[in-house]
């Protein structure tokens, strides 16, 4: 299993966000703590993937990534709303759980990695129940970095 590069300082819970555009946009400051990168660079890497085609997987689920120009390892910030986001994902319901990674240009493998760790850890029903159900950062990354 990949280890998840994700700390409880880049989790943020119920925060004021009220569209697509502000998870994006927070996630991007969380981001930018991580990276030494500016939240406005990440934030539209990770809009124009967006445009592509919705990273919402499903289950209240979403995980925004991008390749980006100077990111120099992977890095994860979390997300989970109090209300539900439209996020244009396959079976049509609201996101509240957003897991948004960053990778280097060139980290190809590394990135569709992490994005298979992190959905295979997404799709067990109980891990997204207690996702949903915790108030505290520190149990939210446990329960996506242990064993599931």
């Amino acid at each position: 299993m990949v280890t998840l590069p994700l700390s409880p300082a880049n989790i943020r819970i119920n925060p004021p966000v009220a569209d697509a555009g502000d998870v994006l946009r927070t996630l991007a400051e969380i981001l930018a703590g991580s990276t030494g990168l500016s939240a406005k660079g990440i934030a539209v890497a990770l809009q124009q993937r967006e445009m592509q085609g919705s990273t919402g997987i499903g289950h209240g689920v979403a995980l925004p990534h991008a390749r980006v120009e100077g990111v120099n390892q992977i890095a994860i910030a979390a997300l989970r709303t109090a209300q539900g986001i439209p996020f244009a994902a396959p079976d049509g319901l609201d996101v509240s759980i957003f897991l948004a990674v960053v990778v280097p240009k060139a980290a190809a493998t590394a990135h569709l990695e992490t994005l298979s760790a992190l959905a295979a850890k997404l799709a067990v029903d109980e891990v997204r129940e207690a996702l949903m159900k915790t108030p505290d950062p520190q149990d939210f990354f446990r329960l996506l970095a242990g064993p599931t």
